[in-house]
């Protein structure tokens, strides 16, 4: 069975927009970290939400790529399961499908680069995400602590405990 032109177009298109999509993820990424930095909230917050989108996005076109990949398999009679490696493989065997298999293999091995590249990027926001939060929740148990009287009991199991209920610093009332 010969593989048509388009569809190989359209899965190398994807994998191309995927690439591009991952830049963008990329530089959203270091717009947070950037807001996290300045402590500018409101940029932080744009940047969360442009993330979002860039994010589901990239899962509709992982799966459209991951659609193309399974008809190309089929149309080359290859296992569903085969591997890139292996599709890769039977497209480099015909001679009408050469030049786009040596494309494909250019851009899959920039898709794997610029997946970890995201990865490592993505795993320093979390980290300084946890970070932020650690400290913000450290300075509210400092600034509730100054808002306290220092006087502890003791409990039945004879452990100490604060005497009264600690206070929000937050103000309630308006």
């Amino acid at each position: 069975m010969s593989v048509p032109s388009n569809i190989l177009q359209q899965f190398i298109e994807a994998i191309e927009e995927e690439l591009n999509l991952l830049g963008q993820l990329e530089q959203s990424f270091e717009a947070q970290l950037e807001a996290l930095r300045r402590y500018d909230h409101e940029a932080l917050e744009q940047a969360a939400m442009q993330t979002s989108e860039l994010v589901t996005r990239l899962e509709r076109l992982q799966q459209k790529r991951a659609g193309k990949g399974r008809l190309l398999r089929r149309m080359l009679k290859l296992e569903l399961t085969a591997s890139t490696e292996q599709l890769l493989a039977a497209l480099e065997a015909r001679p009408e499908t050469q030049t786009a298999a040596q494309t494909l293999r250019g851009l899959q091995q920039r898709l794997q680069q610029q997946l970890q590249q995201t990865r490592q990027r993505c795993e320093s926001l979390e980290f300084s995400l946890k970070y932020a939060i650690q400290i913000g929740q450290e300075l509210l148990e400092l600034l509730q602590a100054l808002d306290q009287p220092a006087s502890r009991v003791y409990t039945p199991t004879g452990q100490t405990r604060q005497a009264s209920p600690q206070r929000s610093v937050v103000n309630r009332l308006g």
